[in-house]
């Protein structure tokens, strides 16, 4: 199996920095333009499936790839961003003080942190496991593109490269980097670049 990995594209809430979580934010028309580049990059790619999360910014960046391969996106509920609860939409510069005790408790310890109505790393990671079982049953040999979200690509990676999360939490991944997996008992990772015109301020 053979798994490109890529994160959705830019967002307004990305350009000003705050935590999206399951929000449903839609794509900026730099994000857009990502969604395209992506697309081009895998133009000559023999995908044989394409998924996204069921957040629109995630399906937006993957419906273009699908539809150059005569595909269809299939969103996966289990690929969902991680839930930030109450600092959802929130911004580290605005400044209201509940919200900073919350924002500096999840800088010191982000693998254990869950805020108010959220969910942690290890409840995210169980919920990706699903999805990267119905990848392994469904799709051996085949290659597929995956298009997430930033701490939700961490958890698929902990799986896929069978690396713990204090691991693939160091990985933060852009808007214009496409990570090529290929599991198994040695695995590899390749990295891919697309829009280099359009580098993301987020």
């Amino acid at each position: 199996m053979r798994i490109f990995l890529a994160r959705h594209g830019e967002t307004e809430w990305n350009a000003e920095h705050r935590l999206q979580g399951q929000s449903d934010i839609g794509l900026t028309p730099r994000g857009a333009e990502h969604a395209r580049a992506l697309a081009a990059l895998l133009a000559d790619v023999p995908l044989h499936a394409v998924y996204a999360s069921t957040l629109r910014r995630s399906l937006d960046t993957a419906r273009p790839v699908a539809q150059a391969h005569g595909l269809e996106a299939e969103a996966r509920a289990e690929l969902r961003e991680i839930a930030y609860g109450i600092l959802e939409g929130y911004a580290p510069e605005e400044g209201d003080a509940t919200m900073q005790v919350l924002w500096e408790a999840r800088r010191r310890d982000p693998l254990h942190f869950r805020a108010p109505g959220g969910e942690t790393y290890a409840e995210l990671r169980d919920r990706v496991a699903a999805f990267v079982a119905h990848l392994r049953l469904r799709h051996a040999g085949d290659t597929v593109l995956v298009v997430g979200h930033r701490a939700a690509n961490r958890a698929l990676l902990s799986l896929l490269l069978d690396q713990p999360m204090e691991v693939t939490l160091k990985f933060k991944h852009k808007h214009d980097l496409v990570l090529e997996i290929r599991p198994g008992m040695d695995p590899v990772t390749i990295q891919h670049r697309h829009a280099p015109a359009a580098e993301p301020r987020s």
